[in-house]
């Protein structure tokens, strides 16, 4: 909630639901997960978070709270608490997430024995806010134990990535028709004006918008690819 660029952005609406609700929508469409975990701050402005999940009422889903800057450590009490096997990190301001392609990594991760699988967009060419990441949970409990670099700690899997002598990390590709160089993730006011639109024209309630359909939709649209075509991503 606490985002200098876009503050509250993981609660704005669309459709009149929250951007989080979206997520948690899209995750469960995986099929695969067995439970949702909003890992957020102890930041007072958080609170807003935790009422939301709490009003949600649902059992498949639960909150914890930890260091604002220390993403990692939210990650290693949510291991510590509900002892999964795989963990899929997703950033809750992705309401584009690709259901499909995610499904499609945890398989690729527990099939081959990995240590994680990631769609970062600068690795597999995947959209950007169509991807996420997946890890055997033992790596992200040694990436806790042993990474000291601020940076490595903000960036749940940076520490991960940066050392392939230790931990096997792949990047299954992904359909060619689902990258582009569109910007669908949420970070500035432009991307919510974009994002809006997408969801205004395609969204149906009882189903998740479906990647294919968002890509060639903006291919006909170009004057909205438009609205935050100069918003630049942070480094991470």
């Amino acid at each position: 909630m606490g985002s200098t660029r876009l503050p509250g952005k993981v609660l704005m609406p669309l459709c009149h639901r929250p951007v989080l609700w979206h997520v948690i929508e899209r995750l469960r469409a995986v099929g695969c997960v067995d439970d949702i975990i909003v890992a957020t701050s102890v930041a007072p402005v958080d609170d807003a978070i935790v009422r939301f999940v709490e009003g949600l009422d649902e059992s498949d889903i639960r909150c914890i709270r930890g260091s604002e800057e220390d993403v990692l450590e939210r990650f290693y009490l949510a291991i510590c608490r509900h002892s999964p096997d795989v963990v899929a990190r997703i950033t809750a301001d992705s309401p584009l997430l690709s259901v499909r392609h995610l499904r499609r990594m945890l398989t690729h991760l527990v099939d081959h024995q990995l240590d994680g699988v990631d769609a970062h967009h600068h690795k597999t060419g995947l959209t950007l806010g169509f991807g996420s990441e997946a890890y055997h949970y033992q790596a992200l409990v040694d990436a806790h134990l042993l990474a000291v670099n601020p940076v490595e700690r903000e960036h749940v899997s940076l520490f991960i990535k940066k050392r392939p002598y230790a931990f096997r990390v792949a990047y299954p590709e992904p359909r060619t028709a689902l990258c582009t160089d569109f910007r669908l993730t949420l970070d500035y006011p432009e991307d919510y004006r974009l994002l809006s639109a997408i969801y205004d024209a395609l969204y149906e309630p009882g189903t998740v918008v479906d990647c294919l359909q968002v890509v060639q939709w903006l291919r006909r649209r170009p004057d909205l690819v438009q609205i935050n075509a100069h918003c630049v991503q942070k480094a991470s």
